[in-house]
């Protein structure tokens, strides 16, 4: 799995999560800074907390 950072057209950044096959797992949100959008993807590097909820809005 990798990440790549990429700049929108409205020049604000975001990320692409892609698996090692290349294909496309995630794609976030946009962020002002491309500082903001490192951070993030530290965070998702380093682990997501255990306790962390998940909603089914299906």
């Amino acid at each position: 799995m990798y990440f790549s950072i990429r700049k929108a057209s409205n020049g604000q950044y975001y990320f692409v999560i892609r698996s090692s096959n290349n294909e496309i797992v995630a794609t976030s949100e946009t962020y002002l800074t491309k500082y903001s959008a490192e951070k993030t993807i530290e965070s998702i590097k380093n682990g997501i907390s255990p306790s962390s909820i998940v909603i089914d809005m299906t």
